[in-house]
């Protein structure tokens, strides 16, 4: 009865938070509408976590699945920026390792806020950097906004696992600064199922591996448009290389990768 509840209650939040995502293109985006809809939200979050604590699953602090002081003990991936691909935290760090793991599979989804977070502060300045040194003159911040795709998984593995990891962190992603980050999950699709890349050492073999499995739908939302490609962990590259790829082929602008970790 427990699990049918959480179940419930967690179809119930996700759903709250996709309406508030679109709800600038919608008619009903009135002032009365939103307020219930976040007073709504308030309420789902409020009553999870009162029959659901959240534990930091590093220092056991209740509130959260990883608390903000801890992710920043995490030590940085200091890996240098390669086609303008990086990543937050190094993946060697057991408590990261931990964090990834516990989201992809044992379904704390509450993770992608918490990882989402750090995520943006790295997108943030990375982004802003960038930006500065095309625009020494400060003229403006951002070229424009992004549209946010996060890697696919095959519907098989989506129906066995229930949800995709790098979705999640992309939708919270957005939901954090929707003015620059605009999630678009009807563009990117994995189109052949394929051995995971984990089992997989060798870049070429990796490469080989996941080549052809992606295709591009909708390809006049992405034309002209600054991509940002969302995923939860890379090792070689292969995948952001291969979806990075497609989407340029098909007409995108610029192309940022980034992971929680490398």
């Amino acid at each position: 009865m427990c699990i049918t509840f959480y179940r419930h209650k967690t179809y119930l939040y996700y759903t709250i938070k996709r309406i508030m995502h679109y709800r600038e293109n919608s008619k009903l985006s009135t002032p009365l509408f939103l307020g219930l809809l976040n007073m709504l939200r308030f309420v789902v979050e409020k009553l999870m976590d009162l029959i659901f604590p959240k534990y930091c699953i590093h220092c056991d602090k209740e509130g959260m699945y990883f608390c903000s002081s801890c992710r920043c003990k995490m030590p940085p991936d200091t890996t240098p920026i390669s086609n303008d691909t990086f990543s937050v935290w190094r993946y060697d760090n057991e408590t990261v390792k931990k964090a990834l793991w516990e989201l992809k599979y044992r379904g704390k989804r509450g993770l992608a806020r918490d990882l989402a977070e750090s995520l943006h502060d790295k997108l943030f300045e990375t982004i802003a950097e960038n930006e500065l040194y095309e625009n020494p003159a400060g003229n403006k911040c951002y070229e424009s906004s992004y549209l946010v795709i996060p890697i696919p998984i095959h519907k098989s593995r989506q129906k066995e696992r229930g949800y995709n990891q790098s979705e999640l962190l992309a939708k919270e992603l957005c939901l954090l600064n929707p003015s620059l980050f605009i999630l678009e999950e009807q563009v990117l699709k994995k189109t052949r199922q394929t051995p995971s890349q984990v089992s997989v050492r060798d870049r070429e073999k990796r490469l080989k591996n996941i080549n052809g499995s992606f295709s591009v739908q909708n390809i006049e939302k992405i034309i002209g448009k600054n991509i940002l490609i969302v995923d939860d962990i890379t090792t070689t590259r292969a995948t952001l290389t291969e979806a990075r790829r497609v989407l340029l082929k098909a007409g995108a602008k610029k192309i940022w990768c980034t992971t929680i970790a490398h």
